[in-house]
């Protein structure tokens, strides 16, 4: 009884060979593909068999130098050093396994890991004990949960504090008296600000009664003053901050004659006569002595410091000035 042959047994075909046109096909096609391999197109231009590669990637090729430098700009954007293979089988070797690569480890290990671990001794546990301390009973925010601010007081808190609350004011303020006034201006100038009053025409009026006809004897001269002419200045009363101040400032002439002479006269010329009591005062003859002993007499009887007529004009001058500061 013959046996039937299975249709799905290959075995039977096991010997047979490739024919010569298949052959030869395979071979034609396999130096093609090493020869596109070996060659590569330029990336710029397109031409076949470009032989120039990128310095950076490897991997772009150009036919010459200009299409390299003309596709630059482009090729910039995804030029990228290739890694090396060492850095990433040691980074692949670092990640971490996966979870059956894992469980198998651990599986093939546990007989390793058991042993390790009833030599090895185990850690004492630390047990400390921590102590509340006593500073901790009105500590912000830990123990009453509260800010500082919030807390309670203790009762010793509370009697240094006192009674804080507010209070109601049922009685109203009264009014502080206005202060009396103690300036020395004018009653209705009671804050005591600038008030200025004239005395100009009193003050002229007095000079001219004070510095008339003054007489006075020295160095055996008889010295008799005229009437006051010439007169120009002011004077004023100013209130400056409740206090008085005596402003005055003139500047006149006095004709002086000599009795029983052979008529020597002149002038005292008072410049700046002011209350600042810095005087200006000069000697001017219209006729003196031809002798010169005589004419140094004259001008000590008429010009003297301690004596003499010009002594006598500064003493009523100062009469004047205290007259004026008593009004």
């Amino acid at each position: 009884m013959s046996k039937s042959a299975d249709a799905n047994d290959y075995s039977r075909f096991k010997d047979i060979v490739d024919s010569d046109e298949e052959k030869d096909a395979a071979a034609s096609t396999s130096k093609k593909a090493a020869n596109t391999a070996v060659s590569s197109p330029c990336r710029n231009c397109s031409k076949a068999d470009a032989k120039l590669k990128c310095s950076i990637c490897k991997k772009a090729t150009y036919c010459n130098r200009q299409c390299q430098t003309g596709d630059w700009t482009y090729h910039r954007r995804i030029c990228k050093k290739p890694e090396d293979k060492t850095k990433a089988d040691d980074a692949a070797r670092s990640k971490p396994r996966t979870v059956e690569g894992a469980a198998a480890a651990a599986s093939g290990s546990s007989s390793s890991t058991s042993s390790r671990a009833t030599t090895k001794a185990t850690k004492p546990v630390r047990r400390d004990v921590v102590k509340e301390d006593e500073d901790l009973e009105n500590a912000r925010g830990y123990k009453n949960g509260m800010p500082y601010f919030h807390r309670e007081q203790s009762e010793h808190e509370k009697s240094l504090i006192g009674d804080i609350a507010p209070k109601k004011i049922e009685v109203e303020p009264t009014l502080a008296a206005a202060p009396s006034a103690t300036h020395d201006g004018s009653a209705w100038n009671t804050a005591g600000t600038f008030e200025q009053r004239d005395f100009t025409t009193w003050a002229t009026d007095r000079l001219k009664a004070l510095l008339g006809n003054v007489e006075v004897t020295a160095r055996s001269f008889t010295i008799r003053g005229g009437n006051v002419k010439d007169v120009k200045g002011d004077a004023s009363v100013c209130v400056v901050r409740g206090k008085k101040r005596f402003l005055f400032d003139f500047e006149f002439n006095i004709e002086w004659t000599v009795v029983g002479k052979d008529g020597y006269n002149g002038k005292l010329l008072c410049h700046d006569i002011s209350n600042d009591g810095d005087y200006e005062i000069a000697v001017q003859y219209k006729k003196k002595p031809s002798d010169a002993l005589e004419s140094k007499e004259l001008a000590a009887a008429v010009n003297g410091q301690a004596e003499g007529f010009r002594h006598a004009v500064l003493a009523r001058i100062a009469t004047f000035v205290t007259e004026y500061q008593a009004l």
